[in-house]
């Protein structure tokens, strides 16, 4: 009777023990997922390198490659990540329970790629993050961007709340992780837990905003210059324009003067000689502003040249972020 009672009551432990790993994983289902994918997982070379620049710490780490990120360089990338409007390059995107980057190729954005995943990985902890932890980040998030707020912001904002509304504390938690420094106490200890120095993806972001803004600057600066050089350049060219009539109506009149000049007359051959010395003076300035508007040109032309280059500048780095101009990936 003893052994039997004994039996039943190990059969009662195991039971309870079965119920309540069945309750945990039930409870923790989204942990336990995520834990068999990052187990079957494989970074290729190319996210594992992001990974480590990224310097995620091991739970950004673990929901990044829960999410199974994928880099990818073709039109395939376009299929997973769809642009909600078409001027609107995408550069990662977060979709279901997966992560695509783009892999940008111009050496001079480097870094843009791990400050993408990190977005995306973002999205995939506050999809796991509970409602009132939402809540009380939400707030903070707020508070942080109106701090950070430039044009450039508001106006992502904008595009977020156009293609995905409903989702703008989630687009802010990854937004303000990722790209500025100034954010608080509270939410820069809630971002420690997902990375081991988060000051290293605001640089590479600042970095390659940097190239940005360099060349939109240059290109403004050289604009106004070109602009005013061209105003210059006309109103020389005017006041040039009407010192040559004048000279050239001078030559016609000592010409003139010398056909009828009365060479027995000192008085008079001094004072046409005094004309003369008058004249060759102005020929010598008008010759003078000729090369000063020649100069004036060389350097609008080259103000030109360096403008078109920064320019086409803009435009490469604008097309090495476009996916649409990706190939068709290889069948």
């Amino acid at each position: 009777m003893r052994t039997r009672h004994f039996g039943s009551f190990v059969a009662l432990v195991i039971l309870i023990i079965c119920a309540v790993v069945a309750s945990l994983v039930f409870v923790n289902r989204q942990y336990v997922i995520d834990q068999l994918t990052v187990w079957q997982y494989e970074p290729t070379n190319a996210v594992a390198t992001i990974t480590d620049r990224a310097s995620l710490s091991e739970e950004g780490k673990f929901y990044f490659y829960a999410s199974r990120p994928e880099v990818e360089s073709t039109q395939k990338f376009n299929t997973e990540c769809q642009r909600k409007e078409e001027h609107s390059a995408i550069l990662g995107c977060y979709v279901g329970t997966r992560i695509f980057i783009f892999d940008v190729k111009n050496e001079q954005l480097d870094g843009i790629e791990e400050v993408t995943a990190a977005h995306e990985m973002l999205h995939a902890a506050w999809d796991r993050l509970s409602d009132a932890e939402r809540a009380k980040l939400t707030p903070l998030l707020e508070t942080a961007y109106q701090k950070v707020a430039d044009d450039e912001l508001k106006e992502r904002m904008d595009y977020y709340a156009r293609a995905q509304p409903g989702e703008r504390a989630n687009e802010l938690h990854s937004i303000i992780g990722t790209e500025f420094s100034n954010i608080g106490g509270e939410l820069e200890t809630h971002y420690k837990q997902y990375f081991s120095d988060r000051s290293k993806i605001v640089t590479f972001h600042d970095n390659y905003k940097t190239v940005f803004n360099n060349l939109e600057a240059k290109s403004t600066a050289l604009l106004s210059e070109i602009k005013s050089l061209e105003q210059t350049i006309n109103a020389k060219v005017q006041a040039y324009t009407a010192s040559k009539q004048a000279v050239e109506q001078e030559n016609q009149d000592l010409q003139t003067s010398y056909a009828q000049l009365d060479r027995s007359n000192t008085s008079a051959v001094g004072a046409y000689n005094v004309r003369v010395s008058s004249f060759n003076a102005r020929v010598t300035e008008l010759r003078a502003e000729y090369d000063a508007i020649n100069s004036l040109t060389a350097e609008y032309n080259a103000k030109v040249n360096e403008y078109n280059q920064a320019v086409t500048s803009q435009q490469n780095l604008q097309k090495s972020l476009d996916s649409n101009l990706a190939p068709a990936p290889a069948l």
